[in-house]
């Protein structure tokens, strides 16, 4: 086994047991899961399952009582809403037909007001369609199930819409997370051995290039493992619901290309990210400046996240090329065009062409700034220093 890859599995079975990892990988979705149930069985708990028995004052005289109660005034109403005989009644004014106005009672505060609103509203439509074929008056309650689709370039069709919007920004988010708290763990790992003085040990066995390599492949794994644990969790709650999976696999169009490229992306990523993280932690003399500094390039990550509706409904304009040429930005950006099929594979290969240089480069420099800055405990590097270390051959 080399050197690199003893420093790789050390990485690894490290992080895989911190506290930050446990809680990100497990805790975080069980808490999310929790708060979810917990929620819904709240919102449960405040509905009551008696049925609602609604009333109504007609000062029309058009509508007939059907399954609701007919009220000569609005006081016999009130009384009988006070005396919990009804739920709500409503009040029918006699200038309705102009303008559709209607007063509406409850007893109590109803979470579920659209529910009731919807049983009057056909009430309405029932009363007022009265004589209509039966046909008419359903397709009036619901005049649209429409299906919605996309013509790219060359005029065919594809799915797409609200779903196709939700599954890019699910899995852009999804590979962000990942990427950048694996990261950030080889950030403050570097920082903290630094810190304590252990390089000093390491670099007597290893070289640092092997140390740097070795930490970043080890933090590749910590967050594919992070992947494969959120993936077994998805999978397992979808497949508790066959008919929700069934419907979502109807929805998400997603290809076994898009899932190489995708992977593609999060490992180019991950390699661009890690490096610099790499290179600030040897630069930085505490955790908190290690942060801080790391902050700027996480903006930059981030950016394609904000602007992703502008993104996935202008998948060709310059500003989406250009995010999807730049390498901080591209893994996210090209994802997201990716999971809507708003890209063309010449694009796809120049953009991870461009990534893949890039990530090589950034490793090169982060071993520079890592064999000259990596010693210098306590000691503020300036941006002039650390030019200098980069131009060193």
């Amino acid at each position: 086994m080399t050197k690199w890859t003893t420093i790789a599995k050390h990485e690894y079975i490290y992080n895989v047991r911190r506290k930050e990892f446990l809680f990100m990988t497990i805790g975080l979705p069980l808490f999310f899961l929790v708060t979810m149930g917990i929620s819904v069985f709240l919102a449960a708990s405040s509905i009551s399952h008696e049925e609602y028995r609604i009333g109504y004052v007609d000062k029309t005289g058009l509508f007939d009582p059907a399954n609701f109660t007919k009220y000569a005034d609005e006081e016999l109403a009130k009384k009988d809403l006070l005396d919990n005989k009804i739920t709500h009644f409503f009040v029918i004014p006699a200038n309705y037909t102009a303008t559709g106005k209607i007063t509406i009672f409850a007893g109590k505060k109803d979470l579920l007001g659209r529910s009731v609103e919807s049983q009057i509203r056909n009430f309405l439509i029932d009363n007022l369609l009265k004589g209509e074929k039966k046909e008419i008056v359903e397709r009036i309650k619901a005049p649209m199930n429409s299906e919605y689709f996309t013509l790219d370039e060359t005029g065919e069709t594809s799915d797409g819409g609200l779903a196709d919007f939700l599954v890019s920004i699910a899995f852009t988010g999804f590979f962000m997370i990942t990427i950048f708290t694996s990261s950030n763990f080889l950030l403050q790992g570097v920082v903290e051995e630094k810190e304590n003085r252990v390089m000093e040990i390491l670099l007597s066995s290893v070289s640092y290039r092997e140390l740097l390599v070795g930490k970043i492949f080890g933090l590749g794994a910590v967050g594919l493992t992070q992947v494969l644990v959120w993936l077994v969790i998805g999978l397992g709650l979808l497949f508790s619901n066959p008919l929700v999976f069934a419907m979502l696999l109807d929805r998400m169009h997603i290809s076994a290309p898009l899932l190489l490229f995708a992977s593609s992306y999060f490992m180019l990523g991950y390699l661009a990210f890690a490096s610099i993280m790499a290179g600030l932690g040897a630069v930085a003399t505490t955790s908190r400046e290690g942060q801080q500094m790391a902050g700027i390039f996480s903006v930059f990550g981030a950016i394609p996240l904000a602007l992703s509706r502008f993104i996935i409904t202008n998948p060709g304009s310059p500003l989406t090329i250009v995010l999807s040429y730049f390498p901080l930005t591209s893994p996210i950006t090209m994802i997201m065009r990716l999971s809507t099929a708003g890209v063309q594979y010449y694009e796809v290969v120049i953009s991870t062409v461009i990534l893949a240089v890039s990530a090589i480069v950034i490793i090169e420099l982060s071993v520079k700034i890592f064999r000259a800055s990596l010693l210098m405990y306590g000691k503020k590097i300036t941006p002039k220093e650390v030019i200098r270390y980069l131009s060193e051959s």
